[in-house]
């Protein structure tokens, strides 16, 4: 089955837009250049395992080793994007926040830290807003 983008959210955190696209499967991805663009990364290399090994002591064992599902390819207008699983995203999120703490992230991550925060904060918001609506 070839997955589309079936409808997509804006999650505004300060001046910083991320765009949730919810794929005709029900998954909820975000494309894989926001993430680059999140972490000042290099383009012309996109293996975002490599961008992202100072987090290796922070990821769960798991994560490390079945690689980041880079592999979610969605159309949308017509276009092929590469995106990365929102369950993914969360949990890089974690590392940052935890790096971070730990006095151990580049300066270079400091804009990733402070979105992660933010990010990790709608997400529990929004958790919270949907058990409320269910009971």
């Amino acid at each position: 089955m070839e997955l589309f983008s079936a409808e997509q959210k804006v999650i505004l955190l300060g001046d910083f837009e991320f765009i949730c696209y919810t794929l005709n499967n029900g998954d909820k991805v975000f494309s894989h250049t926001r993430l680059l663009n999140i972490i000042m990364a290099d383009y012309s290399n996109q293996n975002l395992h490599k961008h992202l090994s100072a987090l290796v002591p922070y990821l769960p064992f798991l994560f490390i080793q079945r690689k980041i599902r880079l592999s979610i390819v969605f159309m949308k207008d017509g276009q092929r994007i590469r995106a990365i699983s929102y369950a993914d995203f969360i949990t890089i999120c974690k590392a940052f926040v935890k790096a971070d703490e730990a006095g151990l992230l580049d300066s270079k991550f400091f804009l990733a830290a402070i979105l992660s925060r933010r990010f990790l904060h709608y997400d529990t918001e929004q958790q919270l807003s949907k058990t409320n609506i269910t009971t």
